[in-house]
């Protein structure tokens, strides 16, 4: 009996140490098959795109007070500024694009060879950060909530609630970011991850700050701060809110909690950070004596020697704002020797850079700004974009001198010069769009559309956006702009998607030449004479032999002579109207005009009905006396004689003898017709005018003809 017991035991115990055998085996076979190679591949990842989630750095923080660094540009579209940190570029992954993979790969075979093994959870969180690498949100928030799933203990499982969170805030979705961050607080205090509670709390309190809820940004700070016992934390948190306010330019608040940190347990950097950004406050405020004093009992403590850089940073920031630039340009240089490319002194150089951009000194802001964007630092982004949009604003300022000059001195461009100034103006209309210069926008957008060819269909961008810029301050000029687009160049995605705007569906244009005609007139009515000449330029293409044709080519030719001052165009215009429609009134209001330019043109002599006419005054031959008429005889008047048988008076006393009268001449005229015989009369007429005789009529006989006869003859 106590033999098969011991026998049992011993069947027991080799059971138990085979299974710790196999165990280990199947880590030990895990971790140096698979495993591995993994994380090497994941750290060669991550140093070749230098991309560290919030590596911890024993330098003091560069901040900025520039709301531009995290605020919203009403693009929904955009990945949140505070966000753009933690994105790896397609740029920078392309070198390890492989490495990603085989992650990927390396991982699954873990997962399918090794689902036993301790490696598991890693192994996920592993994958999860190639896909998130990869810019793959969606695979990595699948892999980060197996983890939180099935290892909701483990060390890994905060790390991989935060992956989760900026994913979510990478996406836009605030909302679900919300309560997955709330969700990575709870399980970093309960493990006490106080690295993860502290990013945690970071992007809870930049997210508010991006949505423009400044009171709610502040709130994790405050709750940390009162829930934890540890003072040294206290004091790191209190940094934090006292930097927050910092950034937004709440400097006098900033310095009421700068003030707390001192209250609790400050290690060297927390003590320095903050009597550095009190000072730096105190300069924003104007109250430099009091900064120069901390900044020079830091620069005399022999405990912060190793951060002299962000002090002297300290001191360039107080003399820019004193305005003793020229002290600063000589630290500048000193800076440029002792302490090149340090974020401290590059974060200076782009303040001092945004002060000369809101002052429109875009020369020697752009210098500033390619000093800042030399090594990665919180300001790099911005930097970088404010380089990139005022060197192209130098580069198209210099682009369009030369053509505008040429044109300004009489010389005429050529049709690809022509439209590459219009490129040019279009792109800097760009550029000040970028600047948020409204007028400039405006102005530049409508000089692109002057030079343009409106056969190029380049030109359909520049009438869309400019309609588009237009829509908020001239809504009827914008819509007929949109009309222009949608007409004229229908087929191109700008015309497309003006019709959408302007309510039309794909079977209908403005094809009536009653609303080209309108459209044309309105926009000359409103000085747009380049539009409007270009509106009635397609009724007169599309349209050929309008009604409206007569009035189109004289509104054309006159906008030429009279506005645009471009005769050689209205000359053409003109003889168009007068060949085609030479009746109309508008031909004749311009016919002697162009018949006169056509003579000097060809060489031929001018008219005489069309030479200038001098006015002769008249000059009397003789005394004007002597001119006068002889007074005229008298005349005495006679009285009409009267036909025999014949009395006035009878009209009155007798109406009926008159009558009478008139019956009795009647008669006697017809009889005398009855007695005619019209052969006897014909022979004798063309006796009287036969061809020898009409050949030898005399002027004076003709004119003594009747006076029928002669108009007859």
């Amino acid at each position: 009996m106590k033999i098969t017991k011991f026998i049992l035991l011993i069947s027991l115990g080799s059971f138990v140490i085979s299974l710790v055998s196999c165990k280990r085996w199947d880590n030990f076979t895990t971790y140096y098959n698979t495993y591995y190679n993994q994380e090497r591949l994941l750290k060669e990842s991550q140093n070749e795109f230098e991309y560290q989630t919030e590596q911890v750095k024993n330098n003091p923080r560069v901040v900025v007070p520039d709301t531009t660094l995290f605020s919203s540009k009403f693009d929904k579209s955009l990945v949140p500024p505070f966000m753009t940190e933690y994105i790896v570029t397609k740029q920078q992954r392309q070198a390890v694009e492989n490495k990603l993979d085989s992650i990927l790969i390396k991982g699954s075979k873990i997962l399918a060879r090794h689902p036993k093994s301790d490696y598991i959870a890693k192994t996920l969180y592993n994958i999860a950060l190639a896909y998130y690498y990869k810019n793959e949100w969606l695979p990595s928030q699948i892999k980060c909530a197996e983890i939180v799933d099935k290892f909701p203990e483990s060390e890994i499982a905060p790390d991989a609630l935060i992956l989760f969170s900026k994913s979510l805030l990478i996406q836009r979705k605030f909302d679900q970011a919300e309560v997955m961050l709330s969700r990575t607080v709870d399980l970093a205090w309960a493990l006490q991850r106080y690295d993860i509670l502290s990013q945690a709390f970071r992007l809870q309190a930049e997210t508010k700050l991006y949505l423009n809820e400044l009171e709610e940004a502040v709130k994790p700070y405050k709750q940390a701060i009162v829930q934890s016992n540890d003072k040294s934390l206290k004091a790191r948190w209190q940094l934090d809110l006292a930097l927050l306010l910092y950034r937004i330019g709440k400097f006098e608040r900033a310095i009421i909690e700068f003030s707390k940190v001192l209250d609790y347990s400050p290690d060297y950097i927390t003590t320095y950070e903050t009597k550095l950004y009190t000072a730096n406050s105190l300069s924003f405020l104007g109250k430099f004596d009091e900064a120069e004093r901390i900044l020079n009992d830091l620069e005399k403590d022999g405990k912060y020697d190793e951060w002299k850089a962000s002090t002297f940073a300290g001191k360039m920031l107080l003399e820019k704002q004193r305005g003793n630039f020229e002290k600063m340009q000589a630290m500048e240089k000193e800076a440029d020797s002792l302490y090149t490319n340090n974020p401290a002194i590059i974060a200076v150089y782009y303040q001092r850079g945004k002060d000369l951009y809101d002052s429109s000194d875009y020369n020697r802001a752009l210098q500033y700004f390619s000093k800042a964007r030399v090594s990665r630092t919180p300001v790099f982004n911005s930097a970088n974009r404010m380089h990139t949009i005022l060197n192209n604003w130098k580069l198209k300022q210099a682009q369009i001198y030369s053509p505008l000059q040429n044109i300004a001195n009489g010389q005429k461009l050529d049709d690809s010069t022509t439209s590459a100034l219009a490129k040019n103006l279009f792109e800097l209309g760009r550029v000040h769009e970028q600047l948020n210069n409204n007028d400039s926008v405006l102005y530049y957008y409508k000089k692109s559309i002057t030079f343009a060819n409106p056969n190029d269909p380049e030109t359909a961008k520049y009438l869309y956006v400019y309609a588009l810029k237009l829509e908020n301050t001239d809504l009827r000029l914008s819509d007929s702009l949109m009309d222009i687009v949608a007409t004229k160049y229908s087929l191109t995605e700008y015309g497309k998607d003006a019709m959408k705007r302007m309510g039309y569906t794909k079977a209908f244009l403005i094809d009536s030449a009653r609303e080209l005609f309108d459209s044309g007139t309105e926009l000359m009515l409103h000085k747009e004479y380049d539009y409007a000449i270009r509106q009635f330029s397609t009724l007169l293409n599309k349209f050929p032999g309008s009604k409206y044709e007569p009035r189109t080519l004289y509104s054309v030719g006159w906008m030429y002579e009279r506005k645009l001052r471009r005769y050689d165009s209205a000359l053409h215009y003109y003889k168009l109207l007068v060949d085609r429609y030479p009746n109309s009134e508008y031909a004749n209001d311009v016919k002697l005009a162009v018949e006169y330019l056509a003579a000097v043109r060809s060489g031929e002599p001018i008219p005489e009905h069309l030479k200038e006419r001098k006015r002769e005054d008249y000059i009397p031959q003789r005394n004007f006396e002597e001119l006068k008429m002889p007074p005229m005889p008298s005349v005495q008047m006679q009285k009409p004689q009267q036909e025999p048988g014949l009395n006035i008076q009878d009209l009155f006393t007798d109406p009926s003898k008159i009558l009478k009268q008139f019956q009795n001449t009647l008669q006697e005229q017809i009889e005398n017709v009855k007695t005619i015989d019209p052969t006897k009369q014909l022979d004798s007429l063309k006796k009287q005018f036969s061809v020898d005789s009409l050949t030898n009529i005399k002027i004076d006989q003709i004119q003594s003809l009747p006076k029928d006869t002669t108009k007859h003859n």
